[in-house]
């Protein structure tokens, strides 16, 4: 009985999230509601500008989630910026809701420690190994602003999630990084 409820409560999905941009955005998510917890699979974002290939993961007993980059080694943890969603709503395939973030990195190095004294067991877990940053996050409202460059002529690198896009400047990502030894 245990692994027919396990079955019931874990579910996979493919998506299609289209952005303010129009851009398309494929990503499979895995979202356990028993659990509380949502994992995202982004795929190729390679053909957008900035775009960084991601796998996410947010736990909602926390209220925190992170952006793994693979192949930087990274995550990037927040607190996750839109609730966890209902089972129709992951299941719906196609959607045109995405609310935009900024990420303002804070160059420090979180250790195991940190990241489960804050996150949980489960965010450390996946960022084992890791050079975990964290991250304040802040709604943009207005898509056009941000379309422009509102945040300035730094480079900015885009990452996305269920129902969210998040911007960052490369530079404090790169500096971040190079204060935290990697």
């Amino acid at each position: 009985m245990f692994r027919k409820e396990a079955a019931l409560a874990n579910s996979v999905n493919h998506l299609i999230e289209i952005d303010h941009q129009g851009r398309e955005i494929h990503m499979d998510v895995i979202h356990d509601t028993v659990d509380k917890t949502v994992i995202a699979v982004i795929g190729d974002v390679s053909k957008y500008k900035n775009g960084i290939p991601t796998v996410n993961f947010h736990d909602y007993n926390t209220g925190y989630g992170v952006l793994k980059n693979i192949n930087r080694k990274a995550c990037i943890l927040t607190k996750t910026p839109v609730p966890m969603g209902t089972d129709e709503k992951y299941r719906i395939g196609v959607t045109t809701e995405v609310h935009d973030h900024h990420l303002k990195i804070i160059p420090v190095k979180m250790s195991y420690d940190d990241v489960e004294a804050l996150a949980g067991e489960r965010i450390a877990s996946f960022c084992k190994d890791y050079t975990t940053l964290y991250a304040e996050v802040t709604p943009l409202n207005n898509h056009h602003k941000q379309k422009r460059g509102v945040l300035g002529t730094d480079i900015e690198d885009v990452a996305w999630c269920v129902f969210s896009k998040c911007a960052f400047r490369s530079s404090e990502f790169n500096a971040a990084l190079g204060a935290s030894g990697n």
